[in-house]
């Protein structure tokens, strides 16, 4: 079969954004040619190519922190853009599919012009916008924006031609919302070996930290109020009075960092607590190693509950114990004895975590070998081969669409038979029922 040509479409930054980066470059070492169509910092080049990815950048910057209506108009006018751009590349060389990523679902109408032109269209849920709504959403407006949000989810999966997304609580929520069972894939945000590579791990902890040197509590991520860092910094001023060199790093850039920096100042813990922005993908290993307990505080919130952190599974790959918050998506993944789990609205809760860890270095050792066997069946790998999978399932649902007309004039004037020689029970992507949490 010829080489597929994927397109990706994504409001954010490309190569920063790590779930578009991977998907990107999984279907490119299949052999496959990808264009990714993203927004552009200053400083960045319109086009350039990056590991085999076609890069295309669109004059417009993502204005993080602005009022709601403000960012709806930046979705829809990215929508224009990449819808033009998308179309535009189609027509010199049509894809066989568009890979859309959230937020905003919406966005999958970017590639109307493929679709009625033949290309499969693929939406890639990495939020569910309703719940992710409520959690953001205050006051009387809350109710409004949860429906807007239900129904542009509900058109947009009908438009796709496949929803893809990033855990089994997520799965549960499209079905219940009349998604077809059968048009989803889970394609866990798992580390990705080639940036998080197994010869940087650490060796497991045999002996308490050394005198002197801190003890390091880290997070990386967004910093944004449901992620909960408050929780950790107020968690970190309770443990600090027991062991004083415990040290909070915290990596990454929100609307919640002054909120953050203002409330180390009033702890009385600004020695403590590190702030460094966010780093691109392959420097994110440099910090995920540097410490010594990998911090997860998410607010039992409604959408905090639902999600599978992408730095659980790199903290598991890369041998770092866990402190987390006690969600039901983290439970799905993890066993009790693997991590420790809190109470998301108790600091006194993560301070004892912190302690306690501290203290015992053979129960970190055993949390960690227990983490990375429950990880395992997850690992990037899969998720790859998986995701090389689908896209060549869809393109050959339009090559068997396409045999329905089967008659094909070659250039001798005769009539030839197109075959499509794949099985197409060949592919198979297993799910996980969220009933296995584990006792």
């Amino acid at each position: 079969m010829e080489s597929l040509h994927v397109g990706t479409i994504t409001f954010d930054w490309y190569p920063y954004e790590v779930r578009s980066l991977r998907l990107a470059e999984a279907a490119a070492n299949a052999g496959y040619n990808v264009d990714v169509i993203c927004l552009r910092q200053p400083g960045e080049r319109g086009y350039e190519v990056y590991n085999g990815v076609h890069i295309y950048r669109m004059p417009m910057n993502r204005g993080d922190g602005v009022s709601l209506p403000m960012i709806i108009l930046q979705w829809c006018w990215f929508l224009l853009l990449a819808g033009t751009t998308v179309t535009w590349l189609h027509l010199r060389r049509p894809y066989a599919v568009v890979h859309v990523h959230n937020m905003p679902d919406f966005l999958v109408f970017s590639a109307l012009f493929p679709k009625l032109l033949g290309a499969k269209i693929i939406l890639d849920v990495q939020d569910v916008t309703p719940e992710l709504m409520g959690a953001k959403a205050k006051g009387h407006q809350r109710r409004m924006l949860v429906r807007l949000a239900t129904w542009q989810e509900r058109i947009s999966t009908a438009f796709a031609h496949h929803v893809v997304t990033t855990g089994w609580l997520f799965e549960e929520l499209l079905v219940q919302r009349e998604v077809p069972k059968e048009k989803i894939t889970n394609i866990l945000n798992s580390a990705d070996p080639s940036l998080f590579s197994p010869v940087r791990r650490c060796p497991l902890p045999c002996e308490s930290a050394e005198e002197g040197r801190p003890f390091i509590v880290m997070y990386h991520g967004n910093l944004a109020e449901r992620n909960g860092l408050d929780t950790a910094i107020r968690a970190l001023a309770l443990a600090r009075r027991v062991v004083p060199q415990l040290r909070l790093d915290i990596q990454g850039d929100g609307d919640y960092l002054p909120f953050l920096k203002q409330l180390v100042v009033e702890l009385g813990v600004s020695d403590s607590v590190i702030f460094t922005g966010s780093c691109p993908a392959d420097k994110l290993v440099d910090f995920v190693v540097h410490g010594d307990v990998g911090i997860i505080p998410y607010r039992c919130d409604g959408f905090a509950e639902l999600v599978l952190p992408t730095k659980a599974y790199e903290f598991a790959w890369m041998h770092r114990p866990m402190i987390a918050s006690n969600t039901r998506a983290i439970r799905s993944m993890f066993r009790p004895e693997s991590i420790v789990l809190c109470d998301a609205s108790n600091p006194e809760s993560f301070a004892e975590a912190m302690i306690d860890l501290y203290q015992h270095p053979e129960k970190r050792a055993r949390m960690i070998a227990n983490a990375f066997e429950d990880y395992t069946p997850y690992r990037w790998e899969l998720m790859a081969q998986r995701y090389q999978k689908l896209l060549v399932s869809l393109s050959q649902r339009q090559e068997q669409k396409e045999e329905q007309y089967p008659i094909v004039s070659n250039s001798t004037g005769t009539a030839t038979v197109r075959r499509c020689t794949a099985d197409p029970k060949m592919v198979s992507f297993p799910t996980k029922s969220v009933e296995m949490e584990r006792k």
